[in-house]
């Protein structure tokens, strides 16, 4: 900004106005609530390339028996915060390059709709994301997880979001190459289609173990499988 100096006035007006400016073009390089949680992934080992990377927010995030729940995947857990579809592609190459990944597993969306973003939004950015890993590395798998149909969700009335999310991400995997989708909701549903809300914590939203046990039975296969594909290529 170039500042023409007339008044003490003047110098008070622009210092207010630069100070104001420089938090925003702070956030558009990377610079929010979530730098430097994700700066500790720069101090954790790097994990052997060709690995299983799980991507996304709270729900991976708080899934601290994931390497073992998904053993013997070689799986790495960089999932951070409370964090949305704009987070993972604010901090994209702190996040993924790194970690040279061969599948890549995504669980994103959630906080998004509990913010009221609307579907298209959503899966625009979430295919910008698939974009970014296709162009570092066109063979790097993605497994897109569903937005899980949880308590909250009900809820706040955010179910149609949710259902219109996942059948985005259901399509995004049909029409792009070595892109996958897992449906999980089966295994923390009643057969009416309702939570099982004994799978969840108290806030309704994330899942408690045994709530990690059941969404294993059908991620894990849908891993191994995919995971299986690109093995025998």
């Amino acid at each position: 900004m170039k500042c023409v100096f007339k008044s003490s006035l003047s110098i008070f007006l622009c210092i207010a106005f630069c100070s104001w400016a420089a938090p925003d073009a702070g956030s558009v390089v990377g610079t929010n609530k979530y730098t430097a949680e994700v700066a500790k992934f720069a101090l954790q080992p790097v994990p052997a390339p060709g690995g299983v990377l799980l991507v996304g927010s709270s729900n991976f995030r708080k899934w601290t028996n994931a390497v073992t729940d998904l053993a013997p995947l070689p799986v790495t857990n960089r999932a951070f915060g409370g964090s949305q579809t704009s987070h993972q592609l604010m901090f994209f190459d702190q996040v993924v390059p790194p970690c040279h990944p061969g599948l890549i597993v995504w669980y994103c969306g959630s906080n998004d709709i509990k913010g009221k973003m609307d579907a298209a939004s959503i899966l625009g950015r979430t295919e910008e994301w698939i974009n970014r890993v296709k162009q570092m590395d066109p063979a790097t798998g993605v497994l897109l997880v569903s937005v899980i149909r949880a308590p909250q969700k009900h809820r706040d009335a955010q179910i149609d979001a949710v259902d219109a999310v996942n059948r985005g991400y259901e399509e995004i995997a049909r029409k792009k190459e070595g892109v996958f989708y897992v449906d999980v909701n089966p295994a923390l549903q009643d057969p009416k289609g309702e939570s099982r809300v004994e799978l969840y914590v108290s806030d309704g939203l994330h899942l408690n173990v045994e709530g990690y046990h059941q969404m294993t039975t059908l991620l894990k296969p849908a891993i191994e499988k995919v995971w299986g594909t690109k093995a025998n290529q």
